[in-house]
């Protein structure tokens, strides 16, 4: 029973405008529930930002990954420059079963046009937000992928010495 009823939990997923967003921040700011995502590239990130936001491009090649080990309860205000990287990365947050997701349409454009506030520089910029974790889930990875390759090319070409043994 418990079972169903978890997996028939509710999921929040909506498109904000500005205006709406900048009153969810607000409300929420301080807390640690709200994560505010700018999925816009490291470049768009340091000429204009959302305070407090963290990068997470959708162009690298750890996105997924990344976004993955996310804390799916929190609620989190995803947006770039004018909305379409954004609503593909709430889709994939919706499919990886985050609660809570806002899209803020328009993005910086709009956010910018409303003339509210924003921020510059690198202050959330870092290639790896969530990196010690991060990278060190990646790295073991890569390093058993490795080992196993390299373990199955000994056992083969042992497998090869010995039949070429008996052989002579």
């Amino acid at each position: 029973m418990y079972d169903s009823l978890e997996k028939t939990r509710l999921q929040l997923s909506e498109d904000i405008f500005p205006a709406q967003a900048w009153e969810l921040i607000s409300k929420h700011r301080g807390g640690d529930n709200l994560v505010i995502i700018d999925v816009s590239t490291p470049m768009e990130y340091k000429s204009l930002h959302l305070e407090g936001a963290i990068n997470v491009s959708l162009f690298s090649r750890f996105f997924k990954s990344r976004i993955g080990m996310m804390d799916k309860n929190k609620t989190y205000v995803v947006y770039c420059k004018v909305g379409g990287r954004s609503k593909m990365t709430q889709k994939l947050m919706q499919k990886l079963r985050f609660q809570t997701v806002y899209n803020i349409k328009g993005g910086t454009f709009l956010w910018k046009e409303e003339g509210l506030p924003v921020a510059q520089g690198t202050a959330g910029l870092t290639p790896f937000s969530f990196c010690p974790v991060l990278i060190s889930i990646v790295m073991l990875k890569k390093v058993k992928k490795v080992l196993n390759n390299f373990s199955s090319r000994i056992s083969q070409h042992g497998n090869t010495s010995v039949s070429h043994g008996k052989e002579s």
